[in-house]
Protein backbone atom coordinates (compact mmCIF):
# COMPACT_ATOMS: atom_id res chain seq x y z
CA UNK A 1 0.00 0.00 0.00
CA UNK A 2 0.98 3.95 -0.01
CA UNK A 3 0.35 5.82 2.70
CA UNK A 4 -0.59 9.89 2.19
CA UNK A 5 -1.42 12.44 4.98
CA UNK A 6 -3.96 14.63 4.50
CA UNK A 7 -5.29 17.53 6.93
CA UNK A 8 -8.17 19.76 7.13
CA UNK A 9 -9.95 22.27 9.22
CA UNK A 10 -12.13 20.70 11.70
CA UNK A 11 -16.04 22.20 11.72
CA UNK A 12 -15.09 23.70 15.25
CA UNK A 13 -13.02 26.01 13.52
CA UNK A 14 -9.98 25.06 15.73
CA UNK A 15 -8.32 22.01 15.24
CA UNK A 16 -6.79 20.58 12.00
CA UNK A 17 -7.48 17.04 11.65
CA UNK A 18 -5.05 14.28 10.89
CA UNK A 19 -6.26 12.08 8.13
CA UNK A 20 -4.72 9.39 6.10
CA UNK A 21 -4.92 8.20 2.79
CA UNK A 22 -4.22 4.19 2.11
CA UNK A 23 -4.17 3.10 -1.11
CA UNK A 24 -3.88 -0.78 -2.67
CA UNK A 25 -1.59 -2.13 -5.47
CA UNK A 26 -3.42 -2.00 -8.52
CA UNK A 27 -6.78 -0.11 -10.11
CA UNK A 28 -8.99 0.40 -7.09
CA UNK A 29 -12.43 -0.93 -6.73
CA UNK A 30 -13.75 1.08 -3.85
CA UNK A 31 -13.34 3.69 -1.47
CA UNK A 32 -13.88 2.70 2.45
CA UNK A 33 -14.34 5.64 4.78
CA UNK A 34 -13.34 4.22 8.15
CA UNK A 35 -14.66 5.86 11.35
CA UNK A 36 -12.70 4.97 14.83
CA UNK A 37 -14.28 4.89 17.94
CA UNK A 38 -14.28 6.79 21.78
CA UNK A 39 -10.60 7.04 23.25
CA UNK A 40 -8.81 5.46 20.60
CA UNK A 41 -6.93 6.21 17.43
CA UNK A 42 -7.71 5.14 13.42
CA UNK A 43 -3.95 3.71 13.38
CA UNK A 44 -5.30 0.61 15.85
CA UNK A 45 -6.95 -0.46 12.77
CA UNK A 46 -4.30 -1.07 9.96
CA UNK A 47 -4.26 -4.77 10.09
CA UNK A 48 -8.14 -4.27 8.61
CA UNK A 49 -6.83 -1.45 6.65
CA UNK A 50 -4.52 -3.90 4.94
CA UNK A 51 -7.10 -6.56 4.71
CA UNK A 52 -9.27 -3.31 2.69
CA UNK A 53 -6.32 -2.66 0.56
CA UNK A 54 -5.45 -6.20 -0.32
CA UNK A 55 -9.22 -6.74 -1.51
CA UNK A 56 -8.61 -3.39 -3.83
CA UNK A 57 -9.82 -0.67 -1.79
CA UNK A 58 -8.86 2.69 -1.20
CA UNK A 59 -9.27 3.48 2.83
CA UNK A 60 -9.62 7.07 3.97
CA UNK A 61 -9.12 7.06 8.10
CA UNK A 62 -8.91 10.26 10.40
CA UNK A 63 -8.37 10.93 14.28
CA UNK A 64 -11.06 12.55 15.27
CA UNK A 65 -10.88 15.63 17.17
CA UNK A 66 -9.64 15.42 20.87
CA UNK A 67 -8.28 11.98 19.51
CA UNK A 68 -4.93 10.33 18.18
CA UNK A 69 -2.70 12.42 16.13
CA UNK A 70 -5.16 15.57 15.77
CA UNK A 71 -5.21 15.92 19.56
CA UNK A 72 -1.43 15.34 19.33
CA UNK A 73 -0.93 17.84 16.79
CA UNK A 74 -3.41 20.52 18.54
CA UNK A 75 -2.54 19.78 22.40
CA UNK A 76 -6.13 18.92 22.73
CA UNK A 77 -6.06 15.71 23.98
CA UNK A 78 -10.00 14.54 24.86
CA UNK A 79 -10.73 18.16 24.26
CA UNK A 80 -12.82 18.53 21.21
CA UNK A 81 -13.53 22.26 21.77
CA UNK A 82 -16.56 23.94 22.11
CA UNK A 83 -18.40 21.79 19.58
CA UNK A 84 -21.61 22.85 19.96
CA UNK A 85 -23.03 19.10 19.64
CA UNK A 86 -22.04 16.08 17.88
CA UNK A 87 -23.10 17.74 14.17
CA UNK A 88 -19.36 18.58 14.60
CA UNK A 89 -17.86 15.33 14.25
CA UNK A 90 -20.33 14.18 10.82
CA UNK A 91 -19.51 17.35 9.33
CA UNK A 92 -15.76 16.90 9.61
CA UNK A 93 -16.10 13.16 8.50
CA UNK A 94 -18.07 14.95 5.19
CA UNK A 95 -15.39 16.91 4.83
CA UNK A 96 -13.23 14.15 4.51
CA UNK A 97 -16.28 12.36 2.41
CA UNK A 98 -15.48 15.28 -0.08
CA UNK A 99 -12.00 14.34 -0.16
CA UNK A 100 -12.27 10.79 -0.99
CA UNK A 101 -14.90 11.01 -3.60
CA UNK A 102 -13.29 14.40 -5.20
CA UNK A 103 -10.25 12.19 -5.91
CA UNK A 104 -12.23 9.40 -6.96
CA UNK A 105 -15.60 10.37 -8.01
CA UNK A 106 -15.93 6.96 -10.24
CA UNK A 107 -15.41 4.64 -7.37
CA UNK A 108 -18.22 3.39 -5.19
CA UNK A 109 -18.46 4.66 -1.45
CA UNK A 110 -18.69 3.00 2.00
CA UNK A 111 -18.45 3.54 5.88
CA UNK A 112 -17.54 1.36 8.77
CA UNK A 113 -17.33 2.58 11.83
CA UNK A 114 -16.73 0.60 15.29
CA UNK A 115 -17.73 1.58 18.76
CA UNK A 116 -18.92 5.27 19.02
CA UNK A 117 -17.69 5.18 15.51
CA UNK A 118 -20.43 3.38 14.35
CA UNK A 119 -22.62 5.89 16.33
CA UNK A 120 -21.02 8.67 13.97
CA UNK A 121 -21.63 6.49 11.01
CA UNK A 122 -25.37 6.32 11.52
CA UNK A 123 -25.94 9.64 12.60
CA UNK A 124 -23.73 10.56 8.95
CA UNK A 125 -25.78 8.04 7.16
CA UNK A 126 -28.90 9.54 8.61
CA UNK A 127 -27.91 13.01 7.25
CA UNK A 128 -25.49 12.03 4.32
CA UNK A 129 -26.51 9.19 3.17
CA UNK A 130 -27.22 9.64 -0.84
CA UNK A 131 -24.01 8.40 -1.91
CA UNK A 132 -23.20 5.66 0.25
CA UNK A 133 -23.05 2.12 -1.14
CA UNK A 134 -23.04 0.51 1.91
CA UNK A 135 -23.17 0.57 5.78
CA UNK A 136 -20.98 -1.61 7.93
CA UNK A 137 -21.17 -0.78 11.84
CA UNK A 138 -19.23 -2.90 14.10
CA UNK A 139 -19.24 -2.88 18.25
CA UNK A 140 -22.54 -1.21 17.65
CA UNK A 141 -23.58 1.29 20.45
CA UNK A 142 -27.39 0.74 21.38
CA UNK A 143 -29.41 0.30 24.39
CA UNK A 144 -26.34 1.72 26.51
CA UNK A 145 -27.43 1.97 30.12
CA UNK A 146 -25.33 4.53 30.89
CA UNK A 147 -26.42 6.46 28.37
CA UNK A 148 -30.47 5.99 28.63
CA UNK A 149 -30.42 7.69 32.36
CA UNK A 150 -32.73 10.14 31.82
CA UNK A 151 -31.71 12.27 35.04
CA UNK A 152 -28.22 11.80 34.32
CA UNK A 153 -28.52 12.89 30.54
CA UNK A 154 -30.38 16.10 31.66
CA UNK A 155 -27.38 17.12 34.81
CA UNK A 156 -24.97 16.38 32.28
CA UNK A 157 -26.57 18.69 29.89
CA UNK A 158 -26.88 21.03 32.73
CA UNK A 159 -23.16 21.26 33.56
CA UNK A 160 -22.80 22.43 29.75
CA UNK A 161 -25.23 24.90 30.00
CA UNK A 162 -23.35 26.40 33.00
CA UNK A 163 -20.15 26.59 30.87
CA UNK A 164 -18.00 23.84 32.51
CA UNK A 165 -17.84 21.89 28.94
CA UNK A 166 -14.05 22.11 28.77
CA UNK A 167 -13.85 21.05 31.86
CA UNK A 168 -11.93 17.79 32.08
CA UNK A 169 -13.88 14.99 33.58
CA UNK A 170 -12.48 13.56 37.13
CA UNK A 171 -14.11 10.21 36.19
CA UNK A 172 -17.04 11.09 37.81
CA UNK A 173 -19.37 11.52 34.31
CA UNK A 174 -17.26 8.31 32.19
CA UNK A 175 -18.15 6.39 34.95
CA UNK A 176 -21.86 7.10 34.59
CA UNK A 177 -21.77 7.01 31.11
CA UNK A 178 -20.13 3.84 30.55
CA UNK A 179 -22.21 1.96 33.45
CA UNK A 180 -21.64 -1.37 34.91
CA UNK A 181 -19.36 -2.42 31.40
CA UNK A 182 -17.91 -5.64 33.27
CA UNK A 183 -21.11 -6.61 35.75
CA UNK A 184 -21.10 -9.78 33.17
CA UNK A 185 -17.29 -10.58 33.45
CA UNK A 186 -16.16 -12.79 36.05
CA UNK A 187 -12.64 -12.54 37.84
CA UNK A 188 -12.77 -8.96 35.81
CA UNK A 189 -9.14 -7.62 36.49
CA UNK A 190 -9.70 -3.78 35.49
CA UNK A 191 -12.37 -1.80 34.28
CA UNK A 192 -11.30 -2.41 30.61
CA UNK A 193 -11.86 -6.07 30.17
CA UNK A 194 -15.34 -5.26 28.44
CA UNK A 195 -13.03 -4.48 25.21
CA UNK A 196 -11.77 -7.74 24.47
CA UNK A 197 -11.45 -11.42 25.33
CA UNK A 198 -8.12 -11.89 24.08
CA UNK A 199 -5.28 -10.38 26.93
CA UNK A 200 -3.25 -8.92 23.82
CA UNK A 201 -5.48 -6.79 23.00
CA UNK A 202 -6.34 -5.64 26.15
CA UNK A 203 -2.89 -5.05 27.30
CA UNK A 204 -2.19 -3.29 23.38
CA UNK A 205 -5.24 -0.84 24.54
CA UNK A 206 -4.13 -0.51 27.92
CA UNK A 207 -0.08 0.74 26.75
CA UNK A 208 -1.41 2.58 23.71
CA UNK A 209 -0.39 6.29 24.64
CA UNK A 210 -3.21 7.69 22.36
CA UNK A 211 -5.88 5.61 24.14
CA UNK A 212 -8.11 6.32 27.20
CA UNK A 213 -7.28 9.76 27.54
CA UNK A 214 -9.09 11.82 29.88
CA UNK A 215 -12.68 13.78 28.13
CA UNK A 216 -13.87 17.06 28.88
CA UNK A 217 -17.72 17.48 29.76
CA UNK A 218 -18.22 18.49 26.01
CA UNK A 219 -16.89 15.16 24.93
CA UNK A 220 -18.95 12.94 26.90
CA UNK A 221 -21.84 15.19 26.43
CA UNK A 222 -21.62 14.99 22.54
CA UNK A 223 -21.58 11.02 23.17
CA UNK A 224 -24.44 10.89 25.21
CA UNK A 225 -26.39 13.02 22.87
CA UNK A 226 -25.61 11.21 19.75
CA UNK A 227 -26.54 8.00 21.25
CA UNK A 228 -29.69 9.53 21.82
CA UNK A 229 -30.51 10.94 18.85
CA UNK A 230 -29.67 7.16 17.00
CA UNK A 231 -31.74 5.96 19.20
CA UNK A 232 -34.97 7.73 18.56
CA UNK A 233 -36.96 5.85 15.68
CA UNK A 234 -37.03 8.64 13.04
CA UNK A 235 -33.26 7.70 12.40
CA UNK A 236 -33.96 4.67 10.40
CA UNK A 237 -36.26 7.00 8.64
CA UNK A 238 -33.75 9.35 7.47
CA UNK A 239 -31.49 6.25 6.26
CA UNK A 240 -31.85 5.51 2.83
CA UNK A 241 -34.54 2.60 2.44
CA UNK A 242 -31.90 0.95 -0.66
CA UNK A 243 -28.91 1.52 1.85
CA UNK A 244 -27.53 -2.08 2.26
CA UNK A 245 -26.39 -2.47 5.85
CA UNK A 246 -24.17 -4.98 7.69
CA UNK A 247 -24.18 -5.17 11.31
CA UNK A 248 -21.86 -7.16 13.32
CA UNK A 249 -20.79 -7.47 16.79
CA UNK A 250 -20.05 -9.88 20.22
CA UNK A 251 -22.65 -11.89 22.09
CA UNK A 252 -20.74 -10.49 25.36
CA UNK A 253 -20.62 -6.90 24.46
CA UNK A 254 -22.43 -4.49 26.86
CA UNK A 255 -22.28 -1.44 24.35
CA UNK A 256 -24.60 -2.95 22.41
CA UNK A 257 -26.62 -4.43 25.47
CA UNK A 258 -25.46 -8.01 24.46
CA UNK A 259 -26.52 -8.47 21.22
CA UNK A 260 -29.97 -7.18 21.95
CA UNK A 261 -28.94 -3.77 21.04
CA UNK A 262 -27.97 -4.84 17.77
CA UNK A 263 -30.60 -6.90 16.54
CA UNK A 264 -32.48 -3.48 17.87
CA UNK A 265 -30.50 -1.48 15.47
CA UNK A 266 -31.48 -4.21 12.39
CA UNK A 267 -35.24 -4.50 13.44
CA UNK A 268 -35.45 -0.62 13.07
CA UNK A 269 -34.00 -0.63 9.75
CA UNK A 270 -36.48 -3.56 8.42
CA UNK A 271 -39.40 -0.98 10.35
CA UNK A 272 -38.30 1.62 8.45
CA UNK A 273 -38.83 -0.04 4.91
CA UNK A 274 -35.27 -1.63 4.38
CA UNK A 275 -34.81 -5.15 3.49
CA UNK A 276 -31.09 -5.45 3.22
CA UNK A 277 -29.69 -5.79 6.12
CA UNK A 278 -27.41 -8.43 7.54
CA UNK A 279 -26.33 -8.92 10.90
CA UNK A 280 -24.08 -11.22 12.57
CA UNK A 281 -23.34 -12.17 16.33
CA UNK A 282 -20.46 -13.65 17.43
CA UNK A 283 -20.68 -15.70 20.25
CA UNK A 284 -18.69 -15.48 23.59
CA UNK A 285 -16.81 -12.18 22.53
CA UNK A 286 -17.03 -8.83 23.85
CA UNK A 287 -16.48 -5.42 21.94
CA UNK A 288 -13.86 -5.48 19.47
CA UNK A 289 -14.42 -8.15 17.78
CA UNK A 290 -12.03 -7.22 14.99
CA UNK A 291 -8.94 -7.21 16.50
CA UNK A 292 -9.62 -10.70 18.53
CA UNK A 293 -7.20 -12.77 16.67
CA UNK A 294 -9.43 -16.00 16.80
CA UNK A 295 -12.03 -14.59 14.50
CA UNK A 296 -10.31 -11.55 12.79
CA UNK A 297 -9.61 -13.49 10.09
CA UNK A 298 -13.35 -14.39 9.78
CA UNK A 299 -14.93 -10.68 10.65
CA UNK A 300 -12.53 -9.28 8.18
CA UNK A 301 -13.33 -11.54 5.11
CA UNK A 302 -17.35 -11.21 5.97
CA UNK A 303 -16.90 -7.39 5.58
CA UNK A 304 -14.86 -7.31 2.52
CA UNK A 305 -17.48 -10.03 1.50
CA UNK A 306 -20.43 -7.49 2.28
CA UNK A 307 -18.49 -5.37 0.21
CA UNK A 308 -18.40 -7.57 -3.02
CA UNK A 309 -21.98 -7.87 -2.65
CA UNK A 310 -23.27 -4.71 -2.90
CA UNK A 311 -20.56 -4.01 -6.04
CA UNK A 312 -21.82 -7.29 -7.42
CA UNK A 313 -25.58 -5.64 -7.35
CA UNK A 314 -24.79 -2.45 -8.03
CA UNK A 315 -23.18 -3.94 -11.33
CA UNK A 316 -26.33 -5.95 -12.40
CA UNK A 317 -28.35 -2.60 -11.96
CA UNK A 318 -25.88 0.03 -13.07
CA UNK A 319 -28.92 2.72 -12.98
CA UNK A 320 -29.66 1.74 -9.33
CA UNK A 321 -28.98 4.45 -6.99
CA UNK A 322 -29.21 4.42 -3.21
CA UNK A 323 -31.81 6.53 -2.17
Amino acid sequence: MSIKEISFLSSNNRDSVQAWKYTPLGKPRGIIQLIHGFGEHSRRYLHMISTFNDAGFIVYADDHIGHGKTALGNNTFGDPGNTGGFMTYLQDERRLHDIAVGEHPELPYFIFGHSWGSMLARGYAANFGEDITGLMLCGICAQMEGCIIEFRKKDLAEEIKNGKGLNKDDGTWFNRVFLNMTQRIENSYSEADWIANDPDVLEDHANDPFNCMQPTLQLLSDLVDLHGYISKPEWALKIPSQLPCYLISGSEDPCGNFGEGTYHVANELVKSGNRDVMVKVYPGYRHEIHNERSIRGEVEQGLVDFINSCIAKTSKNPSKKVS
